[in-house]
């Protein structure tokens, strides 16, 4: 399947303060939603954000990015 990423940055008060998207080319649903998070904070670095809050509608990349476990970039645990 052939995948994009894309994302927003908002303010505090719900602002949209830019966006980003990204061809990742042939992928998964979850390799797309990891290089969304990728692209994400890195353009939230780039604005000089120093707190941020980060959305992901994916409970499987949520687990992935906060357990202490070592995955899978396909998903596996």
């Amino acid at each position: 399947m052939r995948l994009n990423t894309y994302g927003i940055i908002r303010g505090s008060d719900g602002e949209w303060l830019g966006g980003f998207s990204k061809y990742i080319g042939i992928g998964s649903a979850y390799l797309a939603e990891l290089w969304g998070v990728l692209e994400g904070l890195m353009y939230a670095r780039r604005l000089q954000f120093r707190f941020i809050q980060l959305h992901v509608d994916s409970l499987v990349v949520v687990e992935a990015i906060t357990s202490h476990r070592h995955g899978s970039w396909r998903g596996g645990r």
